[in-house]
């Protein structure tokens, strides 16, 4: 039976609260803060929650497990929405927006110190001397310049490892969209000069590049060069193709981001589309399904949470209402542009159609979230009744382990939010102490460092699948009660039992359904087949096994990735790398003889006799 609602603060606590600016902590029975928000008047906006005037529908059940509400004053709304914020980051409350579900926007990476430098794609930019570009959202814009840079500069695109190991030039070469570096004599001057052109389209200077690339074209053709003229032709083309396709909305000139919001009860989706250089380059959208917060509130937390850490602020910011802190939030944009940023509600022109824009975009992304919300709404519900679970479970993590005979034991946790699966929320773990299988000493460790960090991050699960029997579940329930955490629910899902064999299927026992164990059951619990809770489980199970699968597949290629010359004592990176060139791989040297070794290769005998030897030891 659910608690009733207490009165957290007496009529008599309430009228003492300040009428000044400030931030209340809303705290639940541990004390835990769940809710941080901030308020022109803190007597005005705490008695709301209690007095019926705020009519938002998440307003009782937020109540149900508030038990105790802090408050800070600040010297003005300034302050209190720069407060709020840090107090979000600081205790990352389950009832607030946070952007941090949306994937870090991908930055470009150019270290021109490197050997023959590639664009490169990070999401964190490091002081290592690079060049940095960015950040983008890895949305169509991004991928169309990254599309242009491929087709019409030779850079390379393989990693270090493959450039330092190749033999031959490969495909990329062949179809002429890299200079062949790795194997073949290229000019570094004229290499440097493509990672210009690089530079200058990522910057949105695709002009310059389009005017030296006819300036080349020309001279080919005057110098009777016309294969080189016409490769030149084709690129250019592909370049002031894509510069005509690739921007909607352009502008005189100016900086200036708009805001859309497409809202349903607690779901929401917010879009951001920002103008630089006349150019709408970026576009990114938030969504959220749990949503206490009302629409400007969520608005303003949403813009700066956006801007924290940046720089790159608009002269202007677009939003679809009037916000009442309109003023403070200038301020506290403004203060960390270094000079005025105005947020407006713009009624016509350039400013109401790129608005209405984001409108749309926020409204299409909505119906791609959420379209279908009761199809995702109905396995997750159904699940919470098969397995007895207090609550709907919104969030789920399984937890897969693999091993190879018994070595490079790994492990990975998936993350599902209202049955869809979070990449940003995958997890995995190597375990190098364990030397042999151990099941359950492995799930020991996994859910310990999982939980931990998650009850950390206040970021744990609803329900966490164990992939195994009775014994690994317990063992997940131990470490979940040794860290004192009250959940996630855990239950452990057992794999089908039963022959399956081509043909033979029709001769021999049908395989048994999925069982599940709950805690403190004596029977597992048999999902009903093709039922939509049984699909949601197979799914999570089968995307935690191919993520540990992959993961134990790239350990393992990792490892045996280094040539078996890396054995042979005497044989250097030089060395090792000119026999692979000499002989193109390590079966050919295998079967050669020490003097095709000492010809060949200027190497000294009794060193050409250790590496046969060496190789023919290691063969199968």
């Amino acid at each position: 039976m659910k608690e009733k609602p207490k009165q957290v603060l007496s009529e008599e606590r309430l009228k003492q609260l300040p009428s000044a600016p400030g931030v209340y902590l809303m705290k639940d029975s541990s004390g835990k803060v769940i809710y941080v928000g901030k308020a022109k008047s803190l007597r005005s906006r705490v008695r709301s929650y209690f007095s019926g005037s705020d009519t938002r529908l998440s307003i009782p059940y937020l109540l149900e497990r508030i038990r105790s509400i802090d408050t800070l004053v600040t010297e003005n709304e300034r302050q209190a929405i720069i407060l709020e914020q840090d107090l979000i980051k600081k205790y990352k409350p389950r009832y607030n927006v946070r952007l941090k579900d949306d994937k870090a926007p991908f930055v470009v990476r150019i270290d021109f110190n490197g050997e023959w430098p590639r664009v490169e794609l990070v999401r964190k930019i490091a002081d290592d001397g690079a060049k940095y570009i960015g950040p983008f959202a890895y949305s169509y814009e991004l991928r169309s310049l990254l599309d242009v840079i491929r087709n019409t500069i030779p850079l390379r695109t393989c990693s270090d490892a493959v450039l330092r190991n190749r033999v031959r030039p490969c495909l990329e070469y062949q179809i002429k969209r890299c200079a062949g570096p790795c194997c073949l004599d290229v000019d570094p001057a004229q290499y440097q000069d493509w990672l210009n052109q690089a530079v200058q389209i990522l910057e949105g200077r695709d002009k310059q590049v389009a005017a030296e690339l006819e300036a080349q074209m020309e001279r080919a053709s005057r110098e009777l060069r016309f294969e080189d003229a016409a490769e030149i032709r084709d690129r250019l083309e592909v370049l002031q193709n894509v510069g005509d396709d690739e921007h909607v909305v352009r502008f005189k000139g100016g900086s200036r981001d708009a805001f859309g919001l497409m809202r349903d009860g607690s779901q929401a989706e917010v879009s951001i589309l920002a103008v630089r250089r006349g150019k709408l380059f970026e576009s990114r959208t938030y969504g959220f399904s749990e949503v206490e917060e009302d629409d400007q509130e969520l608005i303003g937390s949403v813009m700066l949470q956006y801007y924290a850490g940046t720089g790159d602020l608009p002269d202007e910011v677009f939003v679809p209402f009037e916000l009442d802190d309109a003023a403070a939030r200038e301020e506290v944009l403004s203060e960390q542009r270094g000079k005025k940023t105005f947020i407006k509600v713009p009624q016509r022109g350039s400013g109401r159609r790129l608005l209405s824009l984001a409108g749309e975009n926020a409204q299409q992304n909505f119906k791609a979230r959420f379209l279908g919300a009761g199809a995702k709404e109905k396995p997750l519900s159904a699940l919470h009744k098969a397995l007895q679970l207090d609550e709907v479970p919104r969030t789920i993590a399984c937890v897969d382990i693999s091993h190879f005979q018994g070595g490079e034991t790994v492990a990975s946790v998936v993350f599902f939010k209202d049955g869809v699966s979070d990449k940003e929320h995958y997890r995995r773990f190597r375990l190098p102490e364990l030397d042999k299988p151990d099941d359950f000493e492995a799930m020991r460790q996994i859910v310990k460092r999982y939980l931990s960090r998650a009850a950390e991050e206040n970021e744990l699960p609803d329900l966490m699948i164990i992939d195994g029997g009775i014994g690994q579940l317990n063992q997940a329930l131990d470490i979940r009660s040794e860290l004192s955490l009250d959940r996630p629910a855990m239950v452990g899902l057992a794999k089908k039992r039963g022959i399956q064999s081509g043909y033979r299927d029709a001769l021999l026992p049908a395989p048994k359904p999925e069982r599940v164990f709950i805690p403190g059951a004596q029977t597992p619990i048999v999902l009903k087949p093709g039922s939509s809770e049984l699909h949601l489980v197979e799914r999570i199970r089968d995307e935690a096994h191919r993520f540990a699968i992959t993961f134990h597949r790239e350990r393992r290629n990792r490892r045996t990735f280094t040539s078996e010359l890396d054995k042979v004592p005497g044989i250097g990176e030089k060395r090792r790398l000119a026999l692979l060139r000499e002989f193109g791989s390590v079966q050919a040297i295998r079967e050669s003889s020490a003097q095709d070794l000492i010809e060949r290769c200027g190497i000294p005998q009794k060193l050409a006799e250790r590496i046969l030897l060496a190789l023919n030891q290691e063969k199968p």
